[in-house]
């Protein structure tokens, strides 16, 4: 996993440089960078709304004593969307804007942890709880 993880961060620039020249030469130089920047804006409020939105609802849930499982997933998985969407590219903003869409973070953060408790149940993995 590590391993897929290392080649992707080295072929990504690669493939974000790729799309930015074939978008380039079909739509021209300017509106590329025009998109670039519109599409950096337009994430960067939809993470700001979404985010107040995760804050909000762990406030909330807080508040009346719940533990606040999905709003600390979402927030997780907004500070992972930052990157991608600051990041010029278009492969990474369609990264980014996936991760902005709650369903899909959703059933990422279910494949994960049904991952993580398989693992646990077949014994490839094991928590230790230790006192400080």
């Amino acid at each position: 996993m590590i391993l897929y993880l290392f080649l992707l961060l080295i072929a990504l620039p690669f493939i974000e440089i790729y799309v930015l020249i074939k978008a380039g030469t079909v739509f021209g130089a300017g509106w590329v960078i025009l998109a670039t920047i519109a599409t950096a804006v337009i994430g960067g409020a939809i993470l700001r709304w979404q985010g107040l939105q995760a804050l909000n609802r762990l406030r909330s849930d807080m508040q009346s004593k719940q533990a606040p499982v999905e709003a600390v997933v979402d927030g997780v998985f907004l500070l992972i969307a930052v990157p991608f969407l600051v990041t010029p590219g278009f492969v990474t903003d369609a990264f980014g804007f996936l991760l902005l869409v709650p369903f899909v973070r959703h059933a990422i953060a279910r494949a994960f942890l049904n991952k993580i408790k398989g693992s646990i149940e077949r014994g490839e993995t094991r928590i230790m709880f230790r006192k400080f």
